[in-house]
């Protein structure tokens, strides 16, 4: 056996030196690979010092001391690196903090303690390549406690946070790598015991196990990596809920919010299955169960990301979540689903305080437009209704006195004529006052009946151009007035609302150019063409224009420029028409060359 051992630490060392290659070779290492490439160093060199032990001559007594404080000072060292590299696994170090290389301190004491035991005899009384005749000194105990501790220590950290974890794949790889550190552990306890008769190449070549072990997690296991463990802590403190279910419905992970809204309170935990958890709930929480299994099987059989929303109730309180089911690949094969869980009730709550608001300033403006609009027609009707009452006392005053002419021999044929005169006169007048009011009435039956359409459909500006031809023409004819139409639209460029609202703006409009050129005749361009996202209409006419002062009151007020033949309706109730229903705009320039340009802004329909 002891011309056996050599060759065994021979082919330990090769195999050291391919781990240590191999970590070397793959470029730019982590402190988690720092620090396993430190321990297998420190076992490299324990390994070459026990090489060392078992070749040189027994007579060398010097030489092997020399080698076997090597042995102590390698060996102390590696078991405080293998110790911060489960500190840095639990902590989740980028970089070590100078003061867990403290750590090293007693290591390197023990080293000089050792390196220089010839001085002062603490560690050996009396060194012998025999056991039998070796004498400890009192702080070999501490050397070997110190062994223990830190080994210990490692364990004990990598298992608590292994069964802390709720990942079996990290709690499976914790355990791994407390039992790669607990076989050196055990066959260091059997020698020391001397339970059996162990060679001093035993303890290092244990320690090749655990060298294996780890380097097996640390990288083909992703084992103790700081990315896994920061991804799962920040799942942990995220406020959204997060759960993997496997293809049948089992329950594989969750991070801390699902378990605290869904664990207790809906049976939803860790290694349960879905279905089993519906029975023991209540109806009003059995539908949170129902509904993601049936989201559940939507997204299997569509292989793609579901969303939908979810009433909880959570302490006798409703809440709303946004839930979004995921599907996991695994090699082409969908083994899963990802649930995301989101409360969106504070979310939901300040979209319908918005959406009361919207509407409550909506009421507000329509209030308003309607008491403005309501102003301009009392104002408009007071000069009529004025009118008609004065109109209908002469009129009163006249048949009073006709009626006491009757027996008045004076009173001649002629004077009873002119009397009926005077009283058609009268008459003539209330009827105009009577037409002007129904006038207004009709604008507003109009305005009002338009106001509440909602036939909204796409149509083209042809269309529209033809409607107004045929509805004018009677008009433009009457009044020596030709239409020229310069439509400069595609056809294929749709608008988005009423046809027949946009019909009767421009026949306003056209209207109103007409009377303005009722004396003269001439011609009105008709003039739409695109621009950016909009279609700009423009109605050219040639009449007199529109004097300032009122055209800075237009469409914000009812006003017009027909005096007694214009009720002021018009344009406002068409400017309506167009903000309310088109979302456009309108507006008035002046025509350089004499008269007035309407501008009819409308955005164009998202295809």
């Amino acid at each position: 056996m002891q011309g056996i051992a050599p060759h065994i630490v021979d082919i330990a060392i090769a195999i050291l030196l391919f781990f240590i290659a191999s970590c070397i070779s793959k470029g730019r290492l982590k402190l988690i690979q720092k620090l396993y490439v430190a321990s297998s160093v420190f076992l490299l060199i324990w390994m070459i010092a026990i090489l060392g032990i078992l070749c040189i001559p027994d007579s060398r007594t010097n030489l092997l001391m020399l080698m076997d404080a090597i042995t102590c000072s390698a060996c102390a060292l590696m078991v405080v690196s293998t110790l911060l590299i489960s500190i840095t696994f639990v902590k989740q170090f980028q970089h070590l903090p100078k003061a867990y290389y403290l750590l090293y301190l007693l290591p390197v004491l023990t080293s000089l303690i050792v390196f220089t035991n010839p001085y002062h005899h603490l560690f050996y009384r009396n060194f012998s390549i025999y056991v039998s005749e070796v004498e400890f000194g009192p702080l070999f105990i501490l050397s070997g406690t110190q062994y223990y501790v830190y080994c210990i220590a490692s364990i004990i950290i990598s298992l608590r946070y292994g069964f802390k974890c709720r990942n079996k794949g990290i709690s499976w790889q914790a355990s791994l790598f407390a039992a790669g550190l607990g076989i050196p552990v055990l066959v260091n306890l059997i020698a020391t015991l001397k339970i059996l008769p162990l060679p001093i190449t035993a303890t290092p070549l244990a320690f090749l196990v655990t060298i294996a072990f780890h380097g097996i997690a640390i990288y083909y296991l992703n084992f103790l990596q700081i990315k896994p463990t920061a991804q799962e802590n920040i799942l942990n403190n995220i406020s959204d809920c997060y759960a993997v279910i496997s293809s049948d419905g089992f329950i594989l992970n969750t991070n801390q919010a699902f378990e605290e809204t869904f664990g207790e309170s809906y049976g939803m935990k860790v290694d349960t299955y879905l279905q089993n958890a519906v029975d023991a709930l209540e109806d009003r929480k059995k539908d949170v169960i129902y509904n993601l299994l049936n989201f559940f099987d939507i997204c299997k059989q569509s292989i793609s990301v579901i969303s939908y929303e979810q009433a909880v109730w959570r302490d006798n309180i409703k809440f709303y979540y946004s839930v979004e089911v995921s599907p996991i690949f695994q090699k082409n094969n969908m083994v899963g689903v990802v649930a995301l869980l989101k409360d969106v009730t504070e979310l939901k709550e300040n979209m319908k305080r918005e959406q009361q608001n919207l509407s409550r300033t909506m009421e507000r403006e329509r209030l308003a437009s309607l008491g403005q609009m309501m102003g301009g027609i009392s104002h408009n009707l007071k000069t009529p209704i004025m009118s008609v009452s004065g109109n209908v006392e002469s009129l009163g005053n006249l048949v009073t006195e006709y009626e006491l002419s009757i027996d008045d021999p004076a009173v001649t044929l002629e004077d009873h004529q002119e009397i009926a005169r005077e009283m058609k006169e009268w008459l003539v007048k209330i009827r105009g006052c009577c037409s002007y009011m129904s006038d207004i009435i009709t604008t507003v039956k109009g305005l009002a009946t338009n106001m509440n359409t909602s036939d909204i459909v796409e149509f083209s500006l042809d269309e529209v151009v033809k409607k107004v031809q045929l509805l004018m023409n009677h008009s433009l004819a009457k009044n020596k007035c030709q239409l020229t139409i310069l439509n400069k639209v595609p056809s294929d460029l749709l608008l988005s609302g009423d046809v027949n609202n946009l019909v009767q703006v421009l026949n306003n409009l056209i209207d109103n150019a007409v009377y303005s050129m009722k004396e003269t005749g001439g011609e009105i361009i008709l003039n739409p063409y695109p621009e950016d996202e909009f279609i700009i209409i423009k109605v050219i006419d040639h009449g007199p224009g529109i004097p300032p002062e009122v055209k800075k009151k237009l469409f914000h007020s009812m006003i017009t420029t027909k005096g007694a033949n214009g009720t002021g309706l018009g344009l406002y109730s068409s400017e309506g028409l167009i903000r309310g229903k088109f979302g456009g705009s309108m507006w008035v320039e002046d025509n350089p060359a004499g008269g007035a340009v309407f501008y009819v802004k409308i955005p164009i329909s998202a295809e």
